[in-house]
């Protein structure tokens, strides 16, 4: 049976919760806590899989409760209910919660968030997926994004759509900013899919306060650690160039952003493990397969870690199904339009492909897709074409007078 642990001094809020949950939702095992401090006793108890509190509580306020929380039981899904908080509160209780809640709260909509955290434990039925997530304080971002970002947030010439094509250089940030801007405390009513949009809601002064706050830059000290987020963070913003541009153009921005985030779930994992990381890169070489590697050393796979943080934060579902199915979309009727995890299945491995070799001589035939779900798809005699395409893209990169170049 699930435990659900709510937590808020208000009396009549709490009791409200509890005539909501506790009789229409029998099959869960609700508790209800009048402050922090109870909250910890019933703990002792035993984990829950989701704890809802109020921010603002006297002796012990909700992100401290969470941070608790997350020390001690990281595989809780936490979930923030409160009313208006100052934006240092917001940032407060940005690492140490999955889902906010604003006061007042249609119960409908915190059920269904409730039902969605169950539902995706039941999914990923893998409690160390659930732990290695539940820690994560933040993404480990390139030092080299990171200081070009703060330097262009710094400067008032500098416009939101030159800040977001350096966002969208880096996963971890980007990552970041599409949780807070799809949080209800910043009141969207509708999903943010794109750093260009996430910053046009969030404005430069809260971005540049998420973004230096998280001190992204210092995650990792070590020389090995920095050059393979940078390979991983390249990797993922080369593959984005490349979807963006296999699908229609209405799709585009979509895909784009999915293809940004498609190797979160490495992030995830460099940052609980660095050793773990270099046994999956020890026998990723071996196998010649990353999936099977991952399997072999933690028994999942970077794309379910993924999509399980990026369900966690709340991102567009289309988006946690393309990472979540990157490496297998699943296979086709032919001539059906690519879906956007098929555009990253194939545009990941161009941009491996196009890492590789000479910008000069693209091979289709050396690509490691399968064949017969190419020909299911029709796509097969556009190898070639798009081949040069990521080409082209990776030489764009490279390339130091290039229109994306980061300083």
């Amino acid at each position: 049976m699930p435990r659900i642990l709510f937590v808020d001094d208000e009396p009549m809020i709490l009791n409200s919760l509890r005539l909501r949950f506790a009789r229409k939702r029998p099959e869960w095992d609700c508790t209800f806590a009048p402050d922090g401090l109870a909250a910890l006793d019933a703990l002792e108890d035993g984990p829950f899989d989701v704890i809802v509190t109020d921010m603002r509580m006297p002796g012990m306020d909700g992100a401290t409760l969470l941070g608790i929380v997350r020390e001690r039981h990281p595989q809780t899904f936490r979930v923030v209910l409160s009313g208006q908080m100052s934006r240092d509160a917001q940032l407060r209780a940005l690492p140490v919660t999955h889902r906010f809640h604003a006061k007042p709260c249609v119960p409908a909509e915190l059920e269904q968030t409730i039902e969605q955290a169950l539902d995706l434990r039941e999914q990923l039925a893998d409690e160390a997926i659930a732990k290695v997530v539940g820690r994560l304080i933040r993404l480990p971002a390139a030092p080299m994004v990171y200081r070009e970002i703060t330097r262009m947030m710094a400067d008032e010439r500098v416009g939101l759509n030159q800040i977001a094509r350096t966002v969208d250089k880096d996963p971890a940030i980007s990552a970041r900013l599409l949780h807070v801007a799809n949080s209800a405390f910043f009141g969207v009513r509708r999903q943010i899919r794109s750093s260009l949009e996430a910053l046009n809601w969030l404005g430069v002064d809260l971005t540049r306060k998420l973004v230096l706050s998280s001190e992204l830059a210092t995650t990792f000290a070590g020389c090995g650690s920095r050059r393979f987020i940078e390979q991983v963070q390249a990797h993922a913003h080369l593959t984005a160039r490349i979807a963006s541009r296999l699908v229609p153009a209405n799709k585009a921005r979509s895909v784009s952003t999915a293809a940004l985030l498609h190797e979160v779930g490495r992030l995830v994992i460099a940052s609980g493990s660095p050793e773990d990381v270099a046994r999956i890169r020890e026998l990723e070489v071996r196998l010649d397969d990353v999936c099977a590697a991952e399997r072999a050393v933690l028994g999942f796979t970077h794309a379910q870690v993924g999509a399980y943080l990026l369900n966690l934060w709340g991102l567009p579902l289309d988006i946690v199904d393309a990472v979540a199915n990157h490496h297998d979309p699943g296979m086709p009727e032919r001539g059906r339009a690519l879906t956007p995890a098929g555009a990253i299945y194939i545009a990941s491995e161009l941009a491996h492909a196009a890492t590789r070799r000479s910008p000069y001589a693209p091979d289709p035939r050396a690509l490691r897709l399968d064949a017969d779900w190419l020909r299911r798809m029709g796509v097969e005699l556009k190898l070639h074409e798009w081949c040069l395409l990521a080409n082209h893209q990776r030489g764009l990169m490279e390339e130091p007078t290039g229109r994306d170049h980061v300083r």
